[in-house]
């Protein structure tokens, strides 16, 4: 049994359960779960390293995590490599359907303006991916082959779909990677940038000026450019 004065200085149960439930308001949000941690870390180290050069010890460092933990969710550099690409292409398709449903409410070219925006916000989150697909993008082999079949490809032929859509007689594969390159480059060198301009490349208000600067320029200007679709009246005799 507790003493009395145990019991008064622990307070009245009600009170007790107030303090409790301001304490755990109180603290820090938990930590993600070591397997998100491990991926997030392995991205940001092939992004940067690429496979060949990114070890397991310096992924588990980064993650918080044992290095034997990285083996044991892991069976090899290559599963995780395959993990990491899979984690971070489900997120972009993720953070894509949720603006599925607004995207129908618009024309054709006002799809392609808004889908291109929102890639901005995302590749302004995860600066790597755009990092990781660069090393990969530029050795043919059985990565590529890969990530091109699983990935690259799905959301190609999803891009390329809105742009004919909006723009029939533009080269769609062109603009698509000129739009890419075009929004994603910036957040990929934020450090440049911000050592350069001392500005953030990442804060809102410039996400927000960079995608309507390369939707001006390349897709309004596309879209200016576009040819007048041939008349399909009959003249009189």
């Amino acid at each position: 049994r507790r003493s009395p004065g145990a019991a008064a200085r622990a307070g009245p149960p009600a009170r007790r359960a107030k303090a409790g439930a301001a304490e755990r308001s109180a603290s820090p949000p938990a930590p993600a779960p070591a397997p998100e941690r491990i991926l997030a870390a392995a991205l940001a180290a092939f992004a940067e390293r690429g496979v060949q050069g990114a070890t397991t010890r310096e992924i588990a460092q980064a993650a918080g995590v044992p290095q034997g933990l990285v083996t044991y969710h892991f069976a090899s550099k290559q599963a995780l490599w395959e993990a990491a690409a899979d984690w971070i292409f489900a997120a972009f398709r993720a953070d894509l359907d949720g603006a599925v449903d607004a995207l129908r409410t618009l024309d054709a070219a006002g799809r392609l303006r808004a889908a291109m925006k929102h890639f901005a916000r995302f590749v302004a989150r995860h600066p790597e991916l755009h990092c990781f697909m660069t090393h990969e993008g530029s050795h043919d082999g059985p990565r590529l082959r890969w990530l091109a079949a699983r990935h690259v490809r799905p959301l190609f032929e999803f891009s390329t779909a809105l742009i004919r859509e909006a723009m029939p007689r533009v080269d769609a594969a062109q603009l698509h990677y000129a739009l890419i390159g075009a929004i994603a480059h910036l957040f990929a060198v934020a450090p440049e940038f911000a050592r350069v301009t001392g500005r953030d490349a990442r804060s809102p208000e410039m996400i927000a000026a960079h995608a309507d600067a390369v939707v001006d320029a390349l897709i309004d200007g596309a879209l200016a450019r576009q040819p007048a679709r041939p008349s399909t009246r009959r003249t009189p005799a």
